[in-house]
């Protein structure tokens, strides 16, 4: 019997290869975080620490060169939801159920000042890029600006949903929010104005993330998708589909070709953002994967989940 058509064992590798992308474990390193369920995952700019949050209540800070445990920072009262690190490497914000935020020298993991003002767990805390400003977001259905060498409450956004994620502009200009109904909120930071509201996801929107040159925002979501969006217009620009459970986070890779997520499908997977193509799947975690973040040369990729774990994953430089 012939075929009506021909079909080269070349042609038929890159079609299978579309269909069941790469699935790789190689290069990956494994820290034993000695916590328990880890929430979120922080790099400083330098990319030699590593810092996790998560349900034990602690910081724990890590040398990624030693992968030695370096600090552990001790003060929160309920789990830790959200960290972030300055750019500049000196301060490190972490949001808490104990509706608390706090800012921590980096280096010496003494606690610089607690911001309270939140009625409900923060559930997000995100840096402007000059490190003066910290926003902090949370169930309370409020994001709230902070001066982060004085502690003052700068401004106080209500909105009418609970907070679930907040991210600042590459440029500092705008401030973005996920919440609990699926939409996004744009604000701008300079004169405290709503510039639009998205109804993104028909579900809770889990994380947000800019991409480098501030013009796409990303987000993941709890109806397993993860969408990437115009800044200027607001326009869907694309739709990924591949996690068959809620996104957890998203994270762009420096080069902004690239975007990671990590689902509590236990898989991290990494996307073409020009193709929208599913590249990567990552797999090695055996609970949900909290937390993706890049490291800023982008050659490796570090991930947090509820197996208590942090894994480092060594990816290709190009």
């Amino acid at each position: 019997m012939s075929l009506s058509f021909a079909l080269t064992k070349e042609n038929f590798i890159n079609k299978i290869s579309l269909i069941f992308p790469k699935i790789s474990n190689q290069n990956e390193r494994t820290l034993d975080a000695r916590s328990i369920w880890i929430y979120s995952i922080a790099i400083s700019p330098n990319g030699q620490t590593i810092a996790s949050g998560g349900y034990d209540k602690n910081i724990k800070i890590w040398n990624l060169s030693t992968e030695k445990l370096v600090h552990t920072f001790r003060g929160h009262g309920n789990t830790v939801d959200s960290i972030a690190i300055s750019n500049n490497g000196m301060i490190l914000a972490s949001g808490s159920w104990d509706h608390q935020v706090k800012l921590w020298n980096l280096k010496t993991g003494k606690l610089i000042r607690t911001l309270s003002g939140h009625t409900d767990d923060v559930k997000s805390v995100a840096f402007s890029p000059d490190g003066k400003t910290l926003a902090s977001g949370s169930w309370d259905n409020t994001v709230q600006l902070w001066d982060v060498e004085t502690g003052t409450k700068l401004h106080n956004f209500k909105l009418l949903s609970a907070v679930r994620t907040v991210a600042i502009s590459p440029d500092g200009q705008f401030i973005a929010i996920g919440c609990e109904d699926g939409k996004i909120i744009i604000w701008q930071l300079s004169n405290a104005q709503m510039r639009s509201s998205i109804a993104a996801h028909n579900r809770a929107v889990f994380s947000l993330d800019f991409s480098s040159d501030g013009q796409t925002l990303a987000s993941g979501s709890q109806d397993k998708t993860i969408k990437l969006w115009n800044l200027k217009t607001g326009q869907l620009l694309r739709t990924l589909k591949g996690h068959n459970q809620a996104v957890f986070s998203v994270s762009f890779s420096p080069n902004k070709e690239n975007l990671a997520s990590g689902s509590y499908d236990q898989t991290i997977k990494l996307w073409n953002i020009t193709t929208g193509q599913l590249v990567r799947t990552l797999e090695g975690h055996h609970k949900a994967v909290r937390s993706v973040v890049f490291t800023l040369n982008g050659q490796n990729l570090v991930s947090g989940s509820a197996d208590d774990t942090i894994k480092i994953w060594q990816l290709s430089s190009n």
